[in-house]
């Protein structure tokens, strides 16, 4: 079998397409995207997948609606979720491949995904792939109920800051909401 191989221009115009087209958590993760787009170097090792289960570095990035995380980056050894972060990770990479995931309601139907689409590099039997890539889609559903009940919790202290009028309480928290 052979890989189909994606050219650059193609996958900045899907990059574009989609932020113009779904609606996504944050303008941040928008920016991002936009910026992969305009980087010719961090362009060229993007690879855009359907299935990331077992890909690293994995950055998975999500519209509004579909329960999963908004963005992340999994690496062998951690999981990021600050875009900072994220593109600091991904500009130190060096010339290692970057795999790309999207989470958005039709993605299964889309035929602009599925042009930019490039096959794993590696071939699992078929009930193998399904069960990882169910494990790996649970585990990304974990963690946006993690990331809502952190959430939650920055929101409560906030409004304990504000019955309070505690102004540097309340300014830590916002900046720490606005991180996470």
């Amino acid at each position: 079998m052979t890989k189909k191989t994606i050219s650059d221009w193609a996958k900045k115009n899907f990059l574009h397409w989609f932020t113009e087209n779904y609606l996504l958590e944050s303008e941040v993760i928008k920016q991002l995207l936009h910026l992969i787009a305009q980087n010719d170097s961090l362009l060229a090792k993007v690879h855009i997948v359907l299935d990331g289960s077992y890909l690293r570095p994995l950055l998975v990035i999500s519209t509004e609606g579909t329960g999963m995380p908004p963005f992340l980056l999994k690496t062998f050894d951690s999981t990021i979720t600050n875009p900072t972060l994220i593109l600091n990770r991904l500009q130190l990479l060096g010339e290692s491949p970057i795999y790309l995931t999207l989470y958005f309601p039709d993605r299964n139907s889309c035929e602009p995904l599925q042009a930019v689409i490039e096959e794993n590099p590696k071939l699992l039997d078929s009930n193998d792939a399904r069960q990882m890539l169910m494990d790996f889609e649970l585990s990304l559903w974990s963690e946006t109920i993690k990331h809502d009940i952190e959430r939650q919790e920055i929101m409560s202290q906030i409004d304990k800051a504000l019955d309070e009028m505690n102004k540097r309480k309340f300014r830590r928290l916002v900046k720490k909401l606005k991180e996470i």
